[in-house]
Parts: C-alpha cells; structure tokens; sequence
C-alpha cells in the first residue's frame, strides 16, 4: 500500500511516500528558504557573454541568473542587454553559481505539462492504448492556443474526459494570466511561483496510485480537505488527520529511516555496501561485496547478484537524497557483455520511477557506469546539517601536532624581522597548549624567542586558532 505522510513543523514541512512502509520519495521545505526552482520571472539581460554561450539577467534575487543560448525560443529575436526576457528558473544556485534559467517556460499540472510558447503536443510513452492516445491529443488541440504546447502526463489515462479538460483549461488559464502579468510588470519582477509543498502532494502524488493522505497538522488537513472537495477528481475522504499521541514519523518508522540517508556507507540486503561520496562537481557511488561471499557460486554470477541489488538501491538513495549532477558508480567487475548490458538495463528501469530527469548513460570499459540527475533541490544533507567550521566540511582537522609545529614556525617567521622586546604569551587550544609544554617543545619555544614564553589555554578556540602576545 502506498501512502504519503506530511510532517508538519513551525519551520519545516517534509513529506514522506511510503511504499509497504517502505521510504519511496521524501522532500523537505523550510520556512524561510525560498525555493525558487520552477518561479517564472521577467528578467532583464545585464551581460552578454558570447565566450560563455549565454547572458546573465537580472530576475531580482540579488545575484543574476544565466541564460544559455541553446536554452532560448527564438533565437532570431535579438537579445540585448537591457531588453526584457520571460523565463523560468530551472537550477537553484549554489555557493559558487548564480540560478540557472530558461526561455523554454512550462507550468505542471496534474494530467499535463503546459508548453509557453511551443506548438508541440505530446503523449506520455507509458500511455500505449493507441485509441486513448488519439483521444487525448485531439482534447489538447481543442484547448491550446497558438504558442501554447501540452505534455500529457501518464495519469491522463486514468482520468474523465470533464477531468481531463478542467485541468487543461486552468493550465491555459495560468498561462495567460503570466503572459499579461509579463506585459504589465516592469521587469525584473517574480510573475509565478509554485504551490507549496502541501498543495504540491495533491496535484503530484495522488495520481501515482498513493492511497491516503496523512497529515499531523489540523490548519494544513483543512486546507487540502478543502482543496480535494473543490477538486471533483480527489475524494476529501483519502486525506486524513493524524491525531496519535506519538510522532507521524516514529509511528511509520520514517525518523529512523531519514537517518540512515545521512551514513556514508548503505548495506545492501544481498550483503554488499554502497559507499556514497560527494564532491562538488559529481557523487560517486562503490559498490562492495562486503559480507556476502556466496560459497559456491563462480565469481562473475556472484558479481552480478550483487551488482543488480546496487543498482535498485543506488536508484532509491540518489532519489531520497536529492542527489543531482553527474553521478559515477563503479561497480563490481562483470566479466560477460551481456551482464554488463542487462545490468545497466535494469538501472535505467529503477530510475523511471524519479519524478526528476535521470539518464543512465551507460558503462564504460573500465565498469563505470555514468548517469545525469537534474539537479532541482539542494542535497537532503543540507536541510538538515551546516559545514563543519572547524574542518570546513573535509572531515579533517589539524593535528595537535602540526598545530603546536606550525605555532613554533610563525615565531621563527617573526624572530626574523627582529629579536623580540617583551617576554610572550601564547593563547591557544588545550590539546594544542599541551603539546606546546612538552619539554622538547618549550625549549624549542623558548630558543626561538630567547625570552620567557607562557602557554594559556583559550577554551574557545579551535586547533588552528591561536595569539601570539607581548606580555
């Protein structure tokens, strides 16, 4: 059974699909940190950066967007700096890069994707009954107008006829009041934002077969109850509020499963591991025997097994994760052609089930297997973690020992410019101040300033952080 959970928090929302209580898709929204992926802004062009195939605009966030050439409608109309564009955020930014946008504007709604400025209808491949295909592109053509588009979803199936074409009319709808809202705005200026992330649980996963809704928060139950009964499709009777003395997320085991996303390494039920690292450009993924050693079984079938229980689990993790980017996941060497090519048949059908656009680009002769994932949200880690200040987010920190040698190198350093007036006093870390009074330390101090030194320690302060005083 499938099921979707809402926690509701004063500063945080997340929601949780569970499959046979099973974590399927999670997301997080936090009060305060807007996401911006998916707003339509009218920019102006600040910059235009022929080098870089594309310009920097101005959409009024405080720090410009880019705009890629291949990214524009019609690239006969010329763009300018200072001229006006209509487009939508597709890539947040990130600590080193600006948002990243497009011309190519689309609105989702709950049976189709609305195209601006595109004629293009289109039918969901996993829609295969040729007489319903027909059907459904015939209703899109009533409805679009010129220089609107469809994308028909594949829970356009399911639906009526009525159902079908209300939600198309409020897509046109939505797209007209953008267009005369871009006519009438002075630019740069937000025209359209997504609905939360409560309104979004309705329009995108109650058509993927979800049972029940349950939600912990009375005001947010309401609100979705009263949606779902202005709504004719959605029974109000399949959200429900959840009223238990215990947590929503402990009751469902969802807390302890949240947790495990965090760890480094992901044990696979086949015994093997997955080792998840990160770097800024690209996360890779290991995949381990681990325990598993499979008495008797030739080692090229014993690869594969574990190989095509990574791959259903290393498409789980990248999906809870907000893994995005390019992702490289080497795998255990596979012998046979034809198990290297099923296996990575088998990754590209894990993946279909991600909401977001994940291609699985195939394996390379070195057994890398390399795939894209739009990257649309920040990392899961990031909602809930800060860099370290200490290490800044590497995971090391600096000896003691290097923190006391390169103390000793800094009087050195100064002892140079001229020998010193004062007897001095080193502040520092207890750790570092105990490394500092060793005998064979203290002389060594006490040589370099050929004056009396104190050692103090400083409980605020880290290993690299020290004072050098004249006393």
């Amino acid at each position: 059974m499938k099921q979707l959970l809402l926690h509701v928090r004063p500063k945080q929302t997340v929601l949780a699909l569970l499959d046979n209580d099973i974590l399927s898709d999670l997301a997080v929204e936090r009060a305060g940190e807007e996401d911006i992926v998916g707003r339509v802004y009218k920019g102006i062009i600040r910059n235009v950066v022929p080098s870089l195939n594309g310009m920097f605009v101005d959409i009024g966030i405080g720090r410009n967007a880019f705009l890629r050439t291949r990214d524009l409608i019609s690239k006969a109309i010329p763009h300018t700096e200072g001229s006006a564009v209509l487009v939508q955020v597709e890539k947040d930014s990130t600590q080193t890069k600006g948002p990243l946008v497009t011309e190519k504007v689309s609105f989702a709604g709950k049976y189709a994707v609305a195209l601006a400025g595109s004629g293009y209808i289109g039918i969901s491949k996993k829609i295969t009954d040729e007489s319903k295909r027909n059907l459904l592109r015939r209703h899109a053509k009533e409805i679009c107008p010129a220089g609107m588009g469809l994308i028909v979803r594949t829970a356009a199936e399911a639906a009526g006829e009525e159902e079908f074409k209300r939600d198309l009319a409020s897509l046109r709808r939505t797209m007209e009041v953008v267009e005369k809202r871009y006519l009438l705005e002075k630019g740069p200026a937000l025209l359209y934002r997504d609905g939360d992330l409560a309104v979004k649980s309705l329009r995108d996963y109650l058509t993927q077969g979800v049972e029940r809704i349950l939600v912990d928060d009375r005001e947010v139950w309401k609100r979705l109850s009263q949606m779902a009964e202005e709504e004719q499709d959605m029974s109000p009777d399949r959200i429900l509020f959840f009223e238990e003395r215990e947590s929503l997320f402990q009751y469902f085991h969802v807390d302890s499963q949240i947790q495990q996303l965090f760890e480094r390494v992901v044990p696979l039920p086949s015994g093997g591991t997955l080792v998840i690292d990160y770097t800024e450009a690209l996360t890779v993924i290991d995949v381990n025997s681990g325990s598993f050693k499979g008495k008797g079984i030739p080692h090229d079938e014993l690869a594969f097994l574990i190989n095509r229980s990574a791959a259903l689990e290393i498409a789980r993790q990248i999906r809870l994760r907000g893994i995005g980017g390019i992702i490289m996941i080497d795998f255990i060497d596979m012998e046979k052609k034809e198990e290297k090519e099923k296996l990575v048949h088998i990754l590209q059908a894990a993946v279909r089930e991600d909401r977001v656009k994940t291609v699985v680009c195939g394996m390379t002769s070195l057994g890398l297997v390399e795939m894209t994932r739009k990257r649309t949200t920040k990392r899961l880690w990031q909602y809930y973690y800060d860099i370290c200040p200490c290490c800044g987010g590497s995971g090391h920190i600096l000896s003691a020992e290097a923190a006391g040698d390169r103390i000793l190198e800094d009087l050195e350093n100064r002892r140079r410019e001229g020998p010193f007036k004062t007897d001095l006093e080193i502040r520092c870390s207890a750790d570092v101040a105990k490394v500092l009074l060793s005998p064979f330390m203290k002389k060594q101090l006490d040589k370099t300033a050929g004056r009396g030194i104190i050692i103090r320690e400083e409980p605020s302060f880290s290993r690299e952080t020290y004072t050098i005083l004249s006393i």
